[in-house]
């Protein structure tokens, strides 16, 4: 696997060192840097590309075809479409589709490259990342591509790492601009530009997530030496960390009513999943695997936790109940090249995520007019 080239960002290096050094959401050394990821034709016979799966029955459906690859998808509150990023038309462009895959509409005619497409709490806008200045800025645009507003003004550096907040009038986002990647907000539309962390270490780098009452968020940084979980208010007060131990920590989630949240670490020897209190106390550990389990996510009921895994030989992803109980496998036979951020969808009932797929490996079952909906052996694992 390749990592396409910046010329005109100086973010590369970090965005490699850090995908090796804390994960980046489950990407672990030697399965290669969590942005940027392009594939070499002239070695690979596969490509990213989208699908989810149904929860309760574990079928996959196939939203993108070869040669049309997709990444960092985000749904629509409403679950009727998916943002993605594709190269399909040259470079790295905002596109959506409904969920069946079908009526593709590119948002973004531009000649620099785009990415973290995050859908407004009301389906109205879409905010996305983009090189079109030079650096990495932050824009939004209405849901069809319309109304493009830069919103952040990076005059060195990049700022990356969009997230809404639950009454969409502001946006944190992560930025260099100061010299070291730092949380921030900003409003929605642009103005109200405000620093959160102050500190050395990198700050937001892999992740930012809102609670679900809009009073704090999410973060991970390395000011303790190794990458972990923080926590502070939505002014940057009361910054925390959430799980003190000595060893890496990352991949945060809140539970849908704030309560509580989830997260991946290594403390224990093993990548495992632990819950614990939204202030971090009463930590539980939910699997007892060999294997690396990391990047939880809760279901939009909170009865659910989805994860990443390697224990069946590749990285696939699971669910489970709150409690830990009841592990269950959704995803089959994909190549062993990692897996980008899954989302659930707002009803809970599938979830999405990007894939490697080996176009020598597919079983095809049935082909309609709109798009394939493949199934996949686990003798392909």
């Amino acid at each position: 696997m390749q990592i396409k080239k910046r010329k005109k960002s100086g973010i590369l290096f970090i965005f490699i060192a850090v995908g090796l050094l804390c994960g980046c959401g489950g990407w672990f050394p030697g399965e290669g840097a969590a942005f940027r990821h392009t594939m070499n034709a002239s070695t690979d016979t596969g490509r990213w590309e989208l699908f989810w799966t149904s929860v309760e029955k574990a079928q996959p459906y196939r939203l993108t075809a070869p040669l049309m690859d997709g990444r960092s998808l985000a749904w629509s509150p409403d679950g009727t479409k998916l943002a993605f990023i594709s190269n399909r038309d040259g470079n790295d462009e905002v596109y959506v589709m409904n969920v069946d895959g079908s009526t593709t509409v590119r948002l973004t005619y531009t000649p620099a490259d785009e990415d973290d497409p995050e859908w407004a709490p009301d389906g109205s806008r879409i905010v996305f990342t983009s090189e079109q200045t030079g650096h990495r800025e932050v824009y939004s645009a209405a849901a069809d591509g319309s109304q493009q507003h830069q919103l952040t003004r990076t005059a060195k550096g990049d700022s990356i790492n969009p997230a809404w907040s639950p009454d969409g009038r502001l946006l944190s986002y992560v930025s260099n601009k100061d010299g070291n990647w730092e949380v921030y907000t900003i409003s929605a539309d642009g103005t109200h530009d405000r620093r959160l962390t102050h500190n050395p270490a990198m700050d937001g780098f892999c992740w930012n997530e809102w609670s679900p009452d809009g009073r704090s968020i999410l973060f991970d940084s390395n000011r303790d030496g190794n990458y972990q979980v923080y926590r502070m208010d939505l002014d940057g007060t009361h910054q925390k960390n959430l799980a003190p131990v000595r060893a890496p920590v990352e991949g945060p989630s809140w539970s849908p009513d704030g309560l509580q949240v989830v997260y991946a670490s290594r403390q224990d020897g093993n990548w495992e999943i632990y819950r614990a209190n939204a202030d971090g106390a009463d930590p539980h550990r939910l699997t007892v695997n060999r294997a690396k389990d990391f990047n939880p996510f809760w279901s939009p009921d909170g009865k659910t936790i989805s994860f990443v895994s390697d224990r069946d030989g590749h990285n696939e992803i699971y669910i489970m109940n709150r409690d830990g109980s009841n592990p269950r496998r959704l995803t089959w036979g994909m190549a062993d090249k990692g897996r980008d951020r899954h989302r659930w969808s707002p009803d809970g009932s599938k979830i999405a995520y990007v894939a490697y797929v080996d176009h020598n490996t597919v079983k095809k079952v049935s082909v309609n007019a709109a798009r394939q909906r493949e199934r996949f052996s686990a003798g392909d694992d």
